[in-house]
């Protein structure tokens, strides 16, 4: 084991976690030397249900509490219960995580030139961010600003990436890229400004700035930037860039709802509100490190986009893809073998590997991996002695 795993914290945790698709509150406590899982309520949401992740997560631990025959939930202070009475019962919590995606995907309209090579990188890029193309552009194919207008119009993006161009300097090469980008201009424009997406420009980054200056100028104001180019040379893709500000751009509109504010309070230092596509990574690149596996694929399939991570030997990041439920696109094809399910295992797409001639796998049915990574904050020993003895059963 890592050596940056070190024992301590004896004080019972409350580890929350809620999605669009389901709420989770667990009680951790230590048990004759190591923390167990003591027993969690779960409850399944729909988007039509209106109630905010704060009502949901506060109902939840309060059934858990009342299963429990002890208070867990604070009605006076409407927050978890972290003193008592009598400190010596020991029944209040010593401390509160959360893992919350209080909003739904990113809305992302793509808008490129006609060929497809820059349009496939940025799409690439965005599969690992929480996103959702929602419309494609090509540029010179029968459009013009008022239709692009209209369409933006129609399907609402919450951002709008551009891109084209390899990196040439010259204006021969930055010419057709200053002309589409011209015409998104306008359509923008033509929208109210509270209806306007914020803008990436991940195209050639010799013409970036003459881009940003052209958008700065629209009435009303835009909020746009640029970013490394997707697609820089012929058969070279470059998704971190853009990956990475669409992610930020989710997880700052994730903060400013007034659902992340309440819950935030709740929180326990040293931890902070995190979302579960970041608690899910956390338990798949501790999983490799413990195990000394050269990489690990794992899948959590139990929220409203399924999470595809893979930790590898010698990288400090990890590779992430959103996909929709029960699908396994050909992108996947590379990866290496699912070996850890957090959820259904979806064994018609991804069969569940037996005999002796396939290596270790482990499942957690009850889908609350991210919400126990997610005591890594704390000590990633909690993390990993709860995994391992209640939820990530070798198969």
């Amino acid at each position: 084991m890592s050596e940056k795993i070190q024992p301590g914290h004896a004080s019972s945790i409350l580890a929350l976690q809620v999605d669009s698709a389901n709420a989770h509150a667990a009680l951790i406590e230590p048990v004759n030397g190591i923390h167990r899982l003591i027993a969690w309520e779960s409850a399944s949401l729909s988007p039509e249900d209106g109630v905010a992740p704060p009502a949901v997560l506060s109902a939840i631990a309060r059934l858990l509490g009342a299963r429990l025959g002890r208070p867990l939930w604070d009605d006076s202070l409407e927050a978890p219960r972290l003193s008592s009475p009598d400190p010596a019962l020991g029944l209040h919590l010593g401390q509160v995580v959360a893992a919350v995606d209080p909003l739904p995907p990113l809305r992302v309209w793509i808008g490129g030139l006609t060929g497809h090579e820059s349009l496939a990188a940025a799409q690439s890029a965005l599969d690992s961010t929480i996103c959702r193309a929602v419309a494609v552009y090509r540029f010179g194919m029968g459009g013009d600003p008022a239709r692009l207008a209209a369409e933006l119009s129609d399907v609402r993006p919450d951002l709008a990436v551009v891109v084209g161009g390899y990196d040439k300097p010259g204006e021969a090469a930055a010419r057709p890229v200053l002309e589409m980008c011209d015409e998104v201009a306008q359509a923008l424009a033509a929208l109210p400004s509270g209806h306007r997406p914020a803008v990436y420009f991940a195209g050639n980054r010799w013409a970036a700035p003459a881009v940003l200056d052209r958008w700065s100028r629209l009435p009303g104001g835009l909020s746009a930037d640029a970013v490394e180019n997707v697609a820089p040379a012929p058969g070279i893709h470059r998704s971190t860039s853009l990956a990475v500000a669409a992610s930020r751009l989710y997880w700052r509109r994730c903060q400013a709802t007034p659902a992340v504010q309440s819950i935030r309070r709740w929180i326990t230092p040293p931890s902070e509100v995190r979302s579960t596509s970041w608690s899910f990574a956390q338990a798949v690149r501790l999983w490799r490190q413990v195990h000394n596996l050269p990489a690990l694929h794992g899948l959590f399939c139990a929220g409203p986009l399924w999470i595809h991570v893979c930790a590898e030997e010698g990288r400090d990041g990890v590779r992430l893809r959103f996909v929709p439920p029960n699908t396994r696109p050909a992108t996947l094809a590379g990866w290496p073998p699912l070996r850890l399910v957090s959820g259904d295992w979806p064994a018609n797409l991804w069969p569940r590997p037996s005999g002796q001639r396939w290596p270790s796998h482990w499942w957690d049915p009850t889908g609350l991996v991210p919400t126990v990574a997610n005591l890594g904050q704390i000590d990633p020993l909690i993390a990993y002695q709860v995994l391992a003895q209640d939820l990530l059963h070798e198969e």
